[in-house]
């Protein structure tokens, strides 16, 4: 069985946030590949949802708090490379992807959640880059203010990509999944 987690906040308030691009790429798998499996129905830790395109993989929404998205991860008892996480990144710049096997938290404290959850670093992760340069220092309220008006136009295109992305690691692995992510950053 695989999984894929995407980060975000619960609840209307925080739906078109930067914070919630992870929802936003899950959502996208679930309206072209995706239908709702009893046995993943929403729980306290996740709303989860069967993938199409793959019977084997499972389409998720933390139920918890971007800070808290470990405790999703540790329900699921998935083993580390079963898990591919779906994040924004303030240090990537608007759009631009980031596919890794492992790795820190980068300051992301949904990703320092799963990393205390599952004791190890050791977990693929899709980092979709929301920053830009006219970051406050105050990120908290960056990331939970929605996209600018003129971001608004390419991030379908973001997100889907993102989501091939997700599609190409659930169906042929890590590799496949980079190579497809290679082609987008040409």
């Amino acid at each position: 069985m695989k999984f894929v987690i995407g980060i975000g906040n619960p609840g209307k308030e925080y739906r078109n946030t930067r914070h919630n691009v992870g929802f936003q790429v899950v959502e996208k798998l679930l309206a072209e590949h995706g239908s709702r499996d009893s046995r993943w129905k929403e729980s306290r830790h996740f709303r989860g949802l069967e993938a199409r395109f793959n019977r084997d993989t499972v389409l998720l929404e933390s139920a918890l708090y971007v800070n808290n998205t470990g405790g999703t991860v540790r329900a699921l008892d998935a083993k580390k490379e079963e898990i591919l996480v779906v994040c924004d990144d303030v240090n990537l710049l608007f759009g631009k992807l980031r596919l890794r096997p492992s790795g820190s938290a980068g300051g992301h404290h949904g990703l320092e959640s799963v990393i205390e959850a599952i004791d190890s670093q050791d977990f693929p992760r899709l980092r979709v880059g929301v920053g830009n340069g006219e970051m406050p220092k105050d990120l908290v309220g960056f990331v939970l203010q929605p996209f600018l008006p003129e971001e608004q136009d390419p991030l379908p295109v973001i997100v889907e990509r993102a989501a091939l992305v997700c599609k190409a690691w659930a169906e042929e692995g890590f590799a496949a999944a980079q190579n497809k992510l290679s082609r987008f950053n040409k």
